[in-house]
């Protein structure tokens, strides 16, 4: 082994600023690697709050157990060359590593899956962090450590500057060639680099194959084509077509597809609409395929959209135009965080569609609680109404929660549930302008399956022994996510 890869910080002479970059270039591996895997798992893996908790428990085991074996490791040089081997071979392949996994096992093995996860991510940011105790002595240790927070530093401003993610993961690649360069030499240095580079080339068609498998195996999918993946700010975003079919998965979770999905919409934004005595404003929040404002905008309301992340209306407008069929314009489409949005604003609605996310995540759960439901109710117009999807059934432990905050928000309420959709639709209203027997007439027009429409007294106390969700409300948001990998 060369001199400057001996693992006792005295045995050999050590230039201090190529220590000093060797633990600069570890900091940002280290967490390059770790938003890396978090980004990774959360987009894979059903998405709860739950995941997120477990990708971060698990990028710190590695260091944890670094920092203990550290000294232990001094003078292995066969075990750290292997270590070293398989950390770089698990960088190269992490972003695309974590579905290819996933894909392998199928969601029968979902858990096998997350654990060869956790051990690849453990093993990698383990050996980033165990240079700082392999080349730190008594002395040494501010300095170098001082290092490694500069290079976790230079990491944040990548994460922060980067365009895009394309950009970050070009980044992340350059990595290795830097570290592994300082610990082995300039020879080993330009081995990674080639290596490197070729996955940096093939990354493109590296991360279709990857998905394609992914959703073919994990989803299934028949034959999967997928047609745009990219990642927003917020989540990956995936639109795939399937035996002509077209899909909009969030963080690899359905959020738009033909069938029940493409049905769900009617529900949540068609049916109430075309009974509403007034079709004037109509504020649709979350964008997705555009379908819920598409719907509306056909019934002659002026439809405004807002989305949190832009990334998702740009995609989605421009991908499912077959599906909408509205043109620029024809819908207002506002990028901003909606309980900002009508905090501040002071427009009221004949409808308010509430097309979000199920409370599996802390910023989704805020979308589902009573104080963001009362924010809903305060823009109504006279006789409006507020549309919300229960995520579930409405007897089911979701459901229960959701319709828990609604009640607390609106004077009068009911619910819908389409047996072909699966899913219940809560209408909200100080008054509902609409009465059972009509709701009852328009499901059964457009639910040949069937379905049951529930009273405001039923839904109440069938939601009377479950307790709202709210932005205190962590350990309540953790117990929905149980429950849901649960069912998966």
């Amino acid at each position: 082994m060369p001199s400057n890869v001996s693992l006792s910080a005295g045995s050999a002479p050590h230039s201090s600023l190529r220590d000093s970059a060797l633990l600069a270039a570890a900091g940002a591996g280290l967490l390059a690697s770790q938003y890396i895997a978090s980004r990774e798992i959360g987009s894979t893996f059903f998405v709860t709050e739950l995941s997120v908790v477990a990708a971060t428990v698990i990028t710190l085991i590695g260091p944890s157990l670094s920092y203990a074996i550290g000294d232990r490791l001094r003078g292995s040089a066969r075990w750290f060359r292997l270590w070293a081997l398989l950390a770089l071979l698990f960088h190269l392949a992490l972003p695309w590593g974590v579905r290819a996994i996933v894909a392998a096992c199928g969601p029968a093995h979902s858990t096998a899956a997350a654990i060869l996860t956790g051990l690849g991510v453990a093993l990698l940011c383990g050996y980033y962090a165990v240079l700082l105790p392999l080349h730190a002595n008594a002395t040494s240790l501010p300095r170098l450590y001082a290092a490694e927070l500069v290079g976790a530093l230079l990491t944040l401003l990548l994460l922060t500057a980067a365009p895009s993610y394309h950009i970050i993961i070009l980044g992340f690649l350059l990595l290795p060639v830097i570290i592994f360069g300082l610990v082995f030499g300039r020879w080993v240095a330009l081995g990674v680099w080639v290596v490197s580079g070729s996955v940096w080339i093939t990354a493109s068609h590296l991360d279709r194959w990857v998905s394609t498998s992914y959703f073919q195996r994990y989803h299934s999918l028949g034959a999967p084509k997928v047609v745009e993946s990219v990642y927003s700010a917020y989540q990956r975003i995936d639109v795939v077509e399937d035996s002509g079919d077209t899909a909009l998965f969030l963080d690899g979770v359905p959020f738009y597809r033909s069938g029940d999905l493409d049905a769900f919409n009617v529900f949540l934004a068609e049916l109430p609409g075309s009974l509403l005595p007034r079709r004037g404003r109509a504020l649709v929040v979350g964008s997705g395929s555009f379908s819920s404002a598409a719907r509306l905008h056909r019934l002659g309301y002026s439809v405004q959209v807002i989305e949190l992340d832009g990334l998702v209306a740009e995609v989605g407008f421009r991908r499912f135009q077959s599906v909408h069929k509205l043109t620029a314009g024809q819908v207002s489409v506002r990028i901003d965080d909606a309980r900002r949005v009508l905090a501040t604003m002071d427009e009221r609605f004949d409808l308010i569609v509430l097309d979000v996310p199920a409370p599996y995540r802390i910023q989704t759960a805020l979308l589902h609680a009573p104080a963001f439901y009362r924010q809903v109710a305060a823009h109504l117009a006279p006789h409006g109404v507020a549309a919300i999807s229960l995520c579930d059934g409405l007897t089911e432990p979701l459901g229960k929660r959701i319709a828990a905050s609604a009640v607390q928000a609106f004077g009068e309420v009911m619910v819908v549930e389409s047996n072909s959709v699966g899913l219940a639709v809560l209408y909200g209203a100080t008054a509902l302008p609409f009465s059972l027997n009509e709701v009852v007439k328009a499901l059964t027009a457009r639910d040949p399956q069937g379905g049951q429409v529930v009273p405001d007294r039923l839904v109440r106390s069938t939601a009377l022994d479950a307790s709202p969700l709210s932005e205190r409300d962590l350990l309540g948001v953790l117990l929905l996510s149980r429950q849901a990998v649960n069912s998966q």
